[in-house]
């Protein structure tokens, strides 16, 4: 596995262009949804002929329904497809009879390309790979060589997973050889050094992609001010029923819920005192499969993001920017904060069976890999260009734990997982002991 190191992010201008246009048309959520609320209160209070301007506040509703004309505003259905592509790459990922020219393929989609098990994942123009360190703030702000490093990344989690595991599927694997090792019931398939590519990639995903779409481009203040003036005078998208904004701020929401059976109130279950191992996040890969584990050691997190989706949206009914813009912090926060809290708890579960059996080890350590290499995109609160993690500081705990070992995860030691994991946690105010 080459070692991580591509050209820093140096420069951070305050630079605001005009970028992103709308990603997604068509699908709404479910305009039956309602949450409970009547009819006239399905947009947070406002009498119909308030729809579309006066002074009228909005309401922040109990669930994710938002409507104009009694006609939903709603609409993610780009994020929602992104992510089911993302779980089938991850399958041929996980396919030794993949090819690789399959597997770029399915990254890079084209439209019409049949590159997915569903017709409308074929037909769709959206791919996962554009999106990947594709954000306003990697096309506009950063040094255009972020990106180009960052995919160059992804690419090679899939070259190195063809080239130098797939040969080796069906053979056990060895220090400094790849192979197939044993975890319980399930079998790891390793590089010589002990990575599951398959988790670095879709784990490494988690930042630059789902996180990156959310803190780094749909809600952020810059990306978002473009439509403002629009906002303001509720110009409706042509053919639609929502401002680009609002738009906006849903695409965000649906890199977070896109494929929640119930789309309006994801975390019901979850917040209703149930179990957080009987959470079902159903086919989502990212963030929403990960919440419930947040929501075991640091109660209120899910409601936190998910009142924090509600109340910006509903700020922007309202044209109050600085409520938004609030609440946008709030999801940096609490976006940064399952992901850190992922990283350190497969940290820690490498720890714990650092002299156990080998294929659980490394397949702790192989999330850990790819949350850890996920902080690198978590935005901190505030309106500027400062993140919690730079790219140097990420590649030095990779180091640590992975590049600078003898054949990687094989020889690791507990004091170089600790050390890692407590640099992460001093960024944020919970600490190691914390998290289990």
């Amino acid at each position: 596995m080459k070692n991580f190191k591509f050209f820093m992010i140096l420069a951070i201008f305050g630079l605001v262009l005009a970028a992103c246009s709308d990603d997604d048309e068509g699908t709404m959520v479910d305009d039956d949804v309602t949450g409970g609320m009547e009819d006239d209160d399905m947009t947070g209070g406002m009498e119909d002929d308030d729809m579309t301007g006066g002074t009228d506040t909005v309401d922040i509703p109990d669930t994710y329904v938002f409507e104009r004309g009694g006609e939903s505003t709603v609409s993610f259905s780009g994020q929602t497809t992104r992510l089911l592509m993302a779980r089938e790459i991850l399958g041929k990922l996980r396919d030794n009879t993949s090819t690789q020219a399959e597997i770029d393929a399915a990254f890079d989609h084209q439209e019409g390309a049949s590159n997915f098990s569903e017709a409308d994942l074929n037909a769709s123009d959206k791919q996962v790979r554009n999106k990947t360190a594709g954000s306003f703030f990697f096309g506009n702000v950063a040094p255009a060589v972020a990106s180009i490093a960052i995919k160059a990344d992804f690419d090679g989690y899939i070259t190195e997973q063809v080239e130098d595991v797939f040969p080796f599927w069906n053979q056990v694997a060895t220090e400094g050889n790849a192979g197939q090792l044993p975890d319980g019931s399930s079998t790891r398939y390793v590089n010589g050094s002990g990575l599951e590519l398959d988790q670095a990639f879709i784990k490494g995903l988690t930042g630059a992609f789902v996180s990156d779409q959310i803190v780094n481009n749909y809600t952020d203040p810059d990306q978002l001010a473009q439509f403002e003036d629009d906002n303001d005078n509720d110009v409706i998208v042509d053919g639609q029923t929502y401002t680009d904004m609002e738009h906006d701020w849903d695409e965000a929401y649906g890199y977070f819920f896109g494929v929640a059976a119930d789309a309006a109130n994801p975390v019901e279950a979850l917040l209703d005192g149930g179990d957080p191992s009987d959470f079902s996040s159903g086919s989502d890969e990212f963030l929403y499969k990960y919440v419930d584990n947040v929501e075991a050691n640091f109660d209120g997190t899910a409601a936190a993001i998910f009142d924090a989706y509600k109340a910006g949206r509903t700020a922007i009914i309202n044209k109050d920017y600085t409520e938004r813009d609030a609440q946008a912090d709030i999801l940096r926060e609490k976006v940064a904060m399952v992901v850190a809290v992922r990283a350190i708890h497969y940290l820690k579960a490498g720890i714990a069976g650092i002299n156990g059996a080998p294929g659980t080890k490394f397949h702790d350590l192989s999330e850990a890999y790819g949350f850890i290499y996920s902080l690198q995109f978590l935005r901190s609160p505030g309106t500027g260009s400062n993140f919690y993690f730079n790219r140097t500081e990420v590649e030095d705990y990779l180091d640590t734990i992975y590049n600078m070992p003898t054949n990687g995860f094989w020889n690791v030691t507990v004091d170089e997982l600790n050390s890692v994991a407590e640099a992460i946690a001093a960024k944020f105010s919970f600490t190691v002991a914390e998290v289990d």
